[in-house]
């Protein structure tokens, strides 16, 4: 997988190239450019999207299977030898990183440029390489000091959840669906849903429901606004579904 002159590499996989299931002794970082998939390794099915890095530095088999459009689907793999990275204690291959997604894009984007450039250094290679990980290390390091130092499936779970409830809040008054939710965060919607159905009792949609309901009665306890008015502001501007969807929740037949 190495070029004979370099410990460092640069792979871009589109569409299911991805889909192979393989095993390997060097490093391999990968980052989702676009599209949504699961990660596959060992027992666990862990859900990727765009934005999102992880690292594989174990000889497990695994695969990634695209769930989207094959034309939607992009990564980049940045493969290097163990003996040049510093000794570094590399994360799970199931924890995923995007917290800093923007540092991890810009410093994928240069060491694809700098492999594929006529005579690429090795040198810089390595220095990106290292970044990289480093910023992968203070994240590792951020997550255990929010989750006060337990397990961290249940943090990633809640981190989620608050990055959709936070998406809701500040979108609710827009006609969005659990796709756009989920790419906001960014998941799968299907895990999004179980993630909420576990910690919270109720799916994605009906939560977003639940909110614009509570802003409506809230516009109209304390505001002269005219139903229509409402229902538009709360992003449901059939007002037949407005009525129906209150009635729903307030056993109530009509607002007011």
């Amino acid at each position: 997988m190495f070029d004979a002159d370099y410990k460092v590499a640069a792979v871009r996989s589109a569409g299911y190239e991805t889909v192979l299931r393989h095993s390997h002794s060097f490093v391999e970082i990968v980052f989702v450019k676009s599209g949504e998939a699961f990660h596959n390794i060992g027992g666990a099915k862990v859900p990727i999207a765009k934005g999102d890095l992880f690292i594989v530095a174990t000889d497990e088999e695994h695969d990634i299977r695209p769930i989207c459009d094959e034309k939607d689907f992009l990564i980049i793999n940045v493969l290097c030898d163990k003996s040049v990275c510093g000794g570094v204690t590399f994360p799970p291959s199931t924890q995923i990183f995007n917290a800093e997604r923007l540092l991890y894009e810009s410093l994928v984007d240069k060491i694809c440029a700098e492999y594929a450039s006529d005579a690429p250094s090795e040198e810089i290679l390595l220095r990106y390489v290292h970044s990289l990980l480093h910023l992968v290390g203070a994240e590792t390091l951020s997550q255990k000091r929010k989750s006060g130092g337990r397990g961290g499936k249940r943090q990633s779970a809640n981190y989620y959840i608050s990055k959709a409830t936070d998406f809701i809040h500040e979108n609710y008054m827009r006609p969005i669906r659990l796709k756009d939710i989920a790419a906001a965060v960014p998941v799968y919607p299907d895990y999004l849903q179980k993630i909420f159905r576990d910690n919270r009792q109720t799916g994605v949609v009906e939560y977003l429901i639940h909110y614009r309901m509570e802003q409506s009665s809230k516009y109209l306890l304390e505001t002269g606004y005219t139903v229509e008015k409402i229902s538009e502001l709360v992003g449901i501007p059939d007002v037949k579904n407005f009525y129906s969807t209150f009635k729903r929740y307030f056993h109530q037949l009509t607002p007011g």
